[in-house]
């Protein structure tokens, strides 16, 4: 009798759902970090209910003061369901078991990847501002964004002239060409030292090479480098603090660098700031 109860409650869903396709969710649920963030942006009061753990978390997230309406979720199907949710947000390479669970019990999941590019943070803010049905609110990001971005990008330069930017992370983490990093970099005014040295994708780099690549600049994360755990001991290596000298060294706030959304023309503009602060000194 369960059983057939619950095969009749699937074939209610899978037979209702269709019929809300044109209205807005009420109710959504985000999954990741990054759709967190860019949902929270295009969001209606109210119509956003749920946002990951990590969103809590000051050090990775720039809305983790702004929480207190919204629902802490761990990427858990269990606890999903029980916010009764018509759409689920999710990024692409996390929480797979349970956004194939919600998927065969008939609920909503849109997928995310990451943004490698500027074009691809574009298609997201269009993509989230279509699935909320807040077109007006995404095209408003969307033309802010474009405008700040020009300022950037419209300046043309000898890139041999540039200095090159290294930007390590924790465990020697660097990333290459193809990356938002990358993208990031080049319109902050500077070579991308993992682009430089032809790496594909992101990966380690010890520090002994890191020495040996030498870039003008190194960036490392403010808080991360703080961080009381082995991962960051690298970013406080005495090599390191001798090889890169103060005027050599930029520190940031990680979170503008992590998710590609309209926040990122932070990250642009406060690398930028540092930089010039530096020569001026």
């Amino acid at each position: 009798m369960f059983r057939a109860r619950l095969i009749l409650c699937f074939a209610m869903l899978m037979f209702l759902t269709p019929a809300y396709a044109d209205q807005a969710p009420r109710r959504v649920v985000s999954m990741n970090l990054c759709t967190d963030q860019l949902a929270y942006m295009i969001a209606a009061p109210g119509q956003l209910v749920s946002v990951t753990y990590i969103a809590s978390d000051p050090s990775a997230s720039l809305i983790h003061d702004k929480l207190s309406n919204l629902h802490i979720n761990h990427g858990l199907a269990e606890e999903i369901l029980r916010l009764d949710p018509d759409l689920v947000i999710a990024g692409a390479y996390t929480t797979r078991t349970t956004v194939h669970l919600l998927r065969r019990l008939g609920v909503q999941v849109e997928e995310f990847k990451p943004s490698r590019n500027f074009q691809d943070i574009r298609n997201r803010i269009v993509k989230m501002g279509e699935l909320l049905h807040r077109e007006k609110v995404a095209n408003n990001y969307l033309e802010a964004f474009d405008k700040n971005l020009e300022a950037f990008l419209k300046t043309p330069s000898d890139n041999a002239q540039k200095p090159v930017l290294g930007i390590y992370s924790l465990n020697s983490y660097v990333a290459g060409k193809g990356s938002l990093e990358s993208e990031m970099t080049k319109a902050a005014g500077f070579r991308h030292m993992g682009a430089e040295i032809g790496l594909s994708g992101s990966g380690r780099l010890s520090l002994e090479s890191l020495i040996l690549t030498n870039p003008d600049q190194l960036m490392t994360w403010r808080r991360w480098a703080m961080l009381p755990n082995r991962s960051a001991d690298v970013l406080r290596h005495p090599a390191l603090q001798r090889w890169f000298s103060e005027e050599r060294r930029i520190f940031m706030d990680q979170r503008h660098w992590i998710c590609g959304t309209p926040e990122v023309i932070n990250g642009i503009k406060a690398l930028k700031r540092a930089y010039e602060g530096k020569k001026n000194d």
